[in-house]
């Protein structure tokens, strides 16, 4: 899981880094990263003026001259204030930011709340680990229970809400005839493509098939995900891909990304149906990803102002809720003049 730390100074924000990434069997490894690309937000109360009734101002990184605002309305991931919090601000949702105890019990309850984009890791894990073993429908069943639905051929997938991550791992695979497609009402229904980048995204493990490492590498299509989803280098290998098909090294040394940065971000792309190593396959797919690749650029101009000044080289993440998804970041570029300690009216914010 990706965690955005806002607000914090060194030595404690290295503290809360090293803490989040101890690994604790049955639940998720945390790991610090731009806070425009994280799952859920600790935020250094200290370093928070209140701007008014849905909007406060964080002082990112602490101590420097940056500043973000966050919208109360368009908050669409998890947060907790590290105490103390400002004079007149009000949250449920807080830790002590020096106390070991107290991250770990606020990661618990983060873990809690990010259950479903936890099932679609786990999800996305699984299709990894069976691939090419199935074809058309699918049902994965725990202990006579249906979790989830596949449908190969129209790249579908349902999701029973409350599915636990350690029962889909557990769980049996059945393929099902053609008709036995339909997904139950009461589970959500998922892009397959979209379940595959939020796995290969955030996975350690690398999951680059080893053809893409020998064999030259075509842009298939650009991912049908949003565009906010991508950040500067999946934006990058494809522009590339598209201009000269080329092998990894090759790719490697145009780009100058890191051998292992690179795998990764190819497996996103691969993953989420983005990329081929057959020639005809890409020569037929070619005029759609151009005409993908020019919408996605103008979606990108949108937020370009707010992308030169963002903390880290990529843009913004999957949503870290299956059941919703923000416009946009609710993180942004502040150019409010609220002064540290300047009194501000009291306010509520809400996780």
């Amino acid at each position: 899981m990706r965690l955005g730390l806002l607000g914090f100074a060194d030595p404690a924000g290295l503290r809360l880094q090293a803490w989040a990434a101890q690994v604790h069997e049955g639940w998720p490894q945390w790991r610090s990263c731009d806070p425009h690309l994280a799952d859920a937000w600790m935020i250094n109360g200290a370093s928070v003026d209140v701007l008014g009734r849905d909007e406060v101002v964080i002082r990112h990184p602490f101590g420097s001259g940056e500043r973000l605002t966050l919208n109360r309305a368009e908050v669409d991931r998890p947060l907790a204030f590290a105490t103390p919090l400002p004079e007149g601000f009000a949250s449920a949702e807080f830790f002590e930011a020096d106390d070991e105890l107290s991250v770990r019990q606020r990661l618990q309850r983060f873990e809690a709340w990010l259950r479903p984009l936890r099932s679609q890791f786990a999800l996305g894990a699984e299709v990894v680990k069976r691939n090419g073993l199935f074809k058309g429908v699918v049902h994965i069943v725990h202990e006579g229970k249906l979790l989830a639905v596949i449908d190969f051929e129209r790249w579908q997938a349902g999701l029973l809400i409350p599915a636990r991550p350690v029962d889909l791992a557990m769980a049996e695979w059945v393929q099902r005839p053609g008709l036995s497609r339909e997904i139950p009402s009461s589970f959500i229904r998922l892009p397959l493509h979209r379940v595959m980048w939020t796995y290969a995204v955030r996975t350690r493990l690398d999951v680059l098939p080893e053809r893409y490492r020998e064999k030259t590498v075509y842009l298939r299509r650009v991912p049908h995900v949003p565009a906010r989803w991508f950040d500067e280098v999946h934006l990058l290998l494809m522009r590339e891909l598209l201009v000269t098909p080329t092998c990894f090294d090759q790719l490697r040394e145009r780009t100058g990304v890191e051998a292992s940065e690179l795998a990764h971000h190819l497996a996103v792309l691969y993953h989420a149906g983005g990329l081929t190593t057959d020639a005809d396959s890409a020569r037929r797919a070619e005029p759609a990803a151009r005409r993908a690749m020019t919408a996605l650029q103008f979606d990108q101009g949108d937020h370009e102002s707010d992308l030169r000044s963002r903390v880290g080289l990529t843009e913004q993440m999957p949503p870290s809720s299956i059941l919703r998804e923000a416009p946009h970041s609710p993180l942004r570029v502040s150019t409010a003049s609220v002064a540290p300690g300047e009194a501000s009216p009291p306010s509520t914010l809400r996780s």
